[in-house]
C-alpha cells in the first residue's frame, strides 16, 4: 500500500494577490464559515438514528455548507465500524451521552464542545453566519483500476488568523454501509429490511489524528497540499469493513489546533477508469404506507446503485415471496453514473399475520446478463376480520408514557386515541364500529425499542382472540388493519371464458383461459381470504386448508368471476 502524506508546496502570495507557479482554484473573496458536524454514535445506541436524521436535516437545509462525519466510538460502538481516530476525538469533546455532536468543535457554553442533538441546528446557524479567516477548496482524482487517490487542498487567508499555525485535515467518509442498528425505526428512511444503512461513516484521516500543521496564517497567504493514497480493500480497525469506491467521499477542513474548526469543504473528485457497467442492488425496503389497508397487497422498493460509467436504462429483477414462484420485472428509466435510485417492484399478495420474506436479485442490466447478489426483506401485514364489537388490549412495559394508540376510521379520520396508559399492565379499550369498511389501529412506542414483555391484542364480542402482536414486533409503530362487515364475498358469477379443474380437488385448482389473469384469491365461507396469487398464474394451491367449501375469485380484464370449489 502506497501512502504519501506530504507532497506539499507552500507558495506565498504577494500583497497584490498575484499567485506564482500554481493554478489557484480556492476563492480569495471574504467568505463565511462552513460547518463540520461530527456526530458521535454507535450501533447499540437507541437514540443515535434520531441523531443521524437530525444531522441529515441540518445538512439538507444548507447544501454545500454543512458536512457530516459520523464517528463510531465509545461503549455503544462495534469494533467493525470504529477507527484509529474515533476515541481520541470523542475524549476531547466532554460528551456525557450518545448521540452527541460537535459543530466545528466550538464551545458554545460551559467548557465542552459536545452538544445534544437538539442543539445542532441552532449551533450550525450560528457558525454559518460568522466570517472565516480562511477559505478552503479541494480537488482530486480516484483511479478505479489502481485505487489510487490524489487530493489537492488549497487554503487562502483573507485575514490574519490568531494562531500562527493551523491544522489541515482530510477525512475519508463512507456511505451505504449496511448493518445492524438499535433504534433504527427512529430514522426509517435508512432502514433496509431488518438492517440499517449507515451514512457519513468516518473511515480514515489522510492527514493523521489531528491534521497536518500549516503556516503562515497571515492575510494573503496561499497554501497548497497534495495527498496521494492507495485505498486498501478495507478501511477501519480492528475489524475493517470493505471500502467500496462508489460509496466513498472526502472532506477537508482546517482547524486552529485540535479544536475550533475554522471551515471545511467536500473534495471534488474526478473518477477515472470506472467499469462501464456495474449495477448493484443494495437492498429492499418497505414502501411507505404499503402495510396500510385491508387488502393483502404489499409493495417494496429496490435500491439500486450505478457503480459504472454507463447510465442504467433497463434492469431486470427476479423476485419471489415466501419462497413461492419466481416473478420477473423489467424496469426502464435512467440512473446516472455513481447515483442510486429506489425502484418500485410490482405489488404482490402476502398471507396475513405471518412473517414472509421477499427475495430479489438482478438478472440483467442494459440488456446484458448480470449475476447480482440476492437481497431480502422480512415483511408482515396484520389484517383482522371483524363482524361486531371488539376490545383493544395494550399491555405496556414499565415506560407506559412512551406508548400511545390511534384508531382510524374508513375515511382515515381518527375516531379514538389515547396516550394515557398504565405501566406494566393490560389497558383495555372498547371498539364499537358502526360503518362497514377498513379501520386502522396504530400503536406507537416513542422510544423506538418496542414494548418489552407487552403486546397488542384484539378480541371480538365473544372474547375470542382475533389478532395478537408481541411488543417486540412494535419497535416504534405497528399497524393492524381491521375489516369490519365488509369481507367482500360476492354471489357466484361465472365467466364462460374461464374453466377451473379439478373440482372437487385435494390440492391444486387449475385455471384455463385465454384471458390475462391479474389475480386469483381464495376465501373461506366466513369471508376471510386464505390464499392468493398475483399476476398471470394458471393455478393456485389449497394445500394446508381444511376440507370444505371455498370461493375462488379470478380477476381478469373482463372483471371478477367467482366459483365455488370443494376441497376434499
Amino acid at each position: 500500500m502506497k501512502k504519501i502524506l506530504l507532497l506539499a508546496t507552500v507558495v506565498l502570495m504577494t500583497i497584490s494577490g498575484v499567485l506564482a507557479q500554481s493554478e489557484q482554484f480556492v476563492s480569495t473573496a471574504v467568505s463565511n464559515k462552513n460547518v463540520v458536524l461530527e456526530e458521535f454514535t454507535g450501533i447499540n445506541c437507541g437514540y443515535c438514528p434520531d441523531g443521524h436524521k437530525r444531522a441529515n436535516q441540518v445538512a439538507a437545509a444548507h447544501p454545500g455548507r454543512v458536512f457530516v462525519i459520523n464517528i463510531h466510538a465509545g461503549n455503544y460502538a462495534a469494533n467493525t465500524y470504529t477507527t484509529l481516530f474515533g476515541e481520541a476525538l470523542a475524549n476531547q469533546t466532554g460528551l456525557t451521552g450518545y448521540p452527541s455532536g460537535t459543530v466545528n468543535r466550538h464551545i458554545f457554553s460551559g467548557s465542552h464542545t459536545a452538544l445534544d442533538r437538539g442543539s445542532w441546528s441552532s449551533a450550525a446557524n450560528t457558525i454559518l453566519s460568522q466570517t472565516s479567516p480562511v477559505n478552503i477548496a479541494a480537488r482530486g482524482t480516484l483511479d478505479w483500476s489502481t485505487r489510487e487517490l490524489n487530493i489537492t487542498v488549497q487554503l487562502y487567508y483573507t485575514s490574519n488568523e490568531i494562531n500562527s499555525t493551523n491544522k489541515l485535515n482530510v477525512a475519508i467518509i463512507q456511505d451505504n454501509v449496511i448493518g445492524s442498528q438499535s433504534g433504527s425505526s427512529l430514522n426509517p428512511d435508512q432502514v433496509v429490511g431488518s438492517q440499517y444503512r449507515h451514512m457519513h461513516m468516518l473511515r480514515h484521516f489522510l492527514s493523521g489524528q489531528w491534521g497536518e500543521s500549516v503556516s503562515p496564517t497571515t492575510s494573503g497567504s496561499f497554501i497548497e497540499k497534495t495527498y496521494t493514497y492507495t485505498i486498501p480493500a478495507s478501511l477501519g480497525t480492528p475489524n475493517a469493513i470493505q471500502a467500496k469506491l462508489e460509496d466513498l467521499h472526502f472532506i477537508a477542513f482546517v482547524s486552529q489546533s485540535n479544536q475550533e474548526i475554522l471551515t471545511g469543504c467536500e473534495v471534488e473528485i474526478e473518477n477515472i477508469n470506472l467499469p462501464a457497467l456495474s449495477p448493484r442492488l443494495d437492498g429492499l425496503k418497505q414502501k411507505a404506507d404499503a402495510l396500510k389497508g385491508c387488502n393483502l397487497e404489499n409493495t417494496v422498493l429496490a435500491t439500486v446503485t450505478n457503480a459504472g460509467s454507463d447510465p442504467l436504462t433497463t434492469l431486470t429483477f427476479e423476485y419471489n415471496v415466501a419462497n413461492g414462484a419466481a416473478h420477473t420485472y423489467t424496469w426502464t428509466g435512467n440512473i446516472a453514473s455513481l447515483t442510486k435510485q429506489d425502484i418500485e417492484l410490482p405489488a404482490f399478495v402476502i398471507s396475513p399475520n405471518v412473517n414472509q420474506n421477499v427475495k430479489a436479485h438482478l438478472t440483467s442490466a442494459n440488456g446484458q446478463t448480470v449475476n447480482g447478489a440476492e437481497v431480502q426483506l422480512a415483511t408482515k401485514k396484520y389484517v383482522a376480520n371483524l363482524s361486531g364489537n371488539a376490545t383493544i388490549l395494550i399491555k405496556t412495559d414499565e415506560y407506559a408514557s412512551e406508548t400511545s394508540y390511534k384508531l382510524y376510521g374508513p375515511n382515515n379520520n381518527i375516531i379514538q386515541q389515547s396516550s394515557n396508559l398504565s405501566a406494566s399492565t393490560e389497558n383495555s379499550f372498547a371498539f364499537n364500529p358502526t360503518d362497514p369498511g377498513c379501520y386502522r389501529l396504530e400503536v406507537l412506542d416513542s422510544y423506538g425499542d418496542g414494548i418489552s414483555g407487552g403486546y397488542v391484542r384484539i378480541k371480538d364480542a365473544n372474547n375470542s382472540l382475533i389478532t395478537s402482536v408481541p411488543g417486540s414486533s412494535i419497535n416504534d409503530k405497528v399497524i393492524i388493519n381491521i375489516n369490519f362487515g365488509n369481507v367482500g364475498i360476492e354471489d357466484v358469477t361465472v365467466d364462460e371464458n374461464i374453466s377451473i379443474y379439478p373440482n372437487p380437488t385435494h390440492d391444486i385448482i387449475n385455471i384455463a383461459t385465454d384471458l390475462n389473469i391479474q389475480q386469483v384469491e381464495v376465501y373461506n365461507m366466513q369471508g376471510q381470504r386464505v390464499a392468493a396469487e398475483m399476476g398471470n398464474v394458471n393455478s393456485i394451491s389449497l394445500n394446508g386448508l381444511a376440507n370444505g367449501l371455498y370461493l375462488l375469485k379470478v380477476t381478469t380484464e373482463n372483471g371478477v368471476s367467482t366459483y365455488k370449489v370443494n376441497k376434499k
